[in-house]
């Protein structure tokens, strides 16, 4: 599949959903949805705003770009929009134009569907938001490209980590790493020693290691996002850690094979909570989300027992089942032919789990002596 074959497979759902709630066009303001329109195009300059720099305006008769002068020329010639088959509606920087542009080429903004509260346009922003949970094949190509290099990227730092490390020296580490290969780094949590067991978003300080650490990281590739944590301990674990920490993979596993297509996304969240009380963890669950659909967000849904919506074909899914002390993560892909996983580990030792017949390979703890 091209890049122009993605972009016509996604401007007909568009389409669809205009025909569906009868609106003369769709604007996209959020950079998220650029992207996924757009097959990884980037229309944002600070990594960690949501809202774009530029617009795009899809109509049934012909698909638009809304820019001013700053950011048009790169739009169309770098990210290749032009290629895309958009016309350019370009304004100056110092004078807002949009709506009045929009409303030139698709009339009353009333009738015009946006991502965002945009002056009379229609918030549909949650209907796009499902548009994106099937990903295409080029998707699923770049998520994989991704998870192959945060995983790499951040096992090869983890397996260099000595005590007296910085917490926030790591997370400069690996964000370098990413950095390589155009890879956003946009969230991090560093935890050390006893960090690991009071808090669930530890984000990184300037405490340093002496016996463990561990270590979540979320990246972004071409608008698409994935999350994942590994650990580490210097010297032999106290065989409860060991055991907890093989308990929290247990959870994962059994939660990540009930997501399946077509189910109800709480079917592998009560899975988890049943094995969090088997196991004898009866509240943990409640200290932390458990995780659930990603894409273009970290989490496009985060799964509880009152969820409706159901697990896509070829919809990405994180789940992050944590005891105090212990967390395992890694991203995968739900298929109808079983979970292709976007990180896993390289460089970490594996540890293999089979769950009703489904064999799964999962990042052991690493230990240092």
């Amino acid at each position: 599949m091209t890049r122009r074959e993605e972009f016509i497979l996604k401007e007909k759902r568009l389409i669809e959903l205009m025909e569906a709630r009868n609106l003369r066009g769709i604007l996209i303001k959020k950079q998220a949805n650029f992207t996924w329109l757009t097959g990884g195009g980037l229309n944002l300059v600070g990594i960690a705003t949501e809202m774009g720099m530029t617009s795009l305006l899809v109509t049934k008769e012909g698909c638009y770009l809304l820019a001013n002068k700053i950011e048009a020329a790169r739009m169309m010639e770098e990210e290749d929009l032009e290629g895309l088959g958009f016309e350019l509606l370009e304004y100056e920087w110092y004078v807002d134009r949009e709506a009045e542009l929009i409303h030139k080429v698709a009339g009353d903004l009333s009738q015009i569907g946006s991502d965002v509260n945009f002056g009379q346009c229609r918030n549909v922003d949650g209907e796009i938001k499902k548009l994106r949970y099937c990903l295409t094949d080029n998707e699923i190509e770049r998520y994989l490209f991704l998870g192959e290099k945060l995983s790499e990227s951040l096992e090869k730092v983890m397996l260099g980590i000595r005590p007296g490390d910085k917490e926030c020296e790591i997370a400069g580490k690996i964000g370098a790493e990413l950095w390589k290969y155009r890879i956003d780094p946009t969230g991090f949590m560093v935890a050390a020693d006893d960090r690991i067991y009071s808090y669930r978003h530890p984000i990184p300080t300037e405490r340093m290691i002496k016996r463990q650490v561990m270590v979540s990281v979320n990246a972004r590739y071409k608008g698409l996002i994935t999350t994942v944590t590994r650990m580490l301990h210097f010297g032999k674990p106290e065989a409860k850690l060991m055991q907890q920490f093989q308990d929290n993979l247990e959870i994962d596993c059994r939660m990540t094979e009930a997501t399946r297509p077509g189910a109800p996304a709480k079917v592998p969240f009560e899975v988890g909570l049943e094995t969090y009380r088997k196991l004898g963890y009866q509240d943990e669950w409640k200290l932390h989300h458990q995780g659930g659909a990603m894409g273009y967000y970290a989490r496009d849904i985060k799964v509880t027992s009152e969820t409706e919506d159901l697990i896509i074909e070829n919809q990405a899914y994180c789940w992050n089942p944590s005891i105090s002390g212990t967390k395992t993560e890694d991203g995968f892909i739900a298929t109808v032919n079983g979970q292709i996983f976007i990180t896993k580990p390289v460089i970490y030792p594996k540890v293999e789990f089979k769950v009703n017949g489904v064999t799964m390979i999962k990042p052991g703890l690493l230990i240092i002596d």
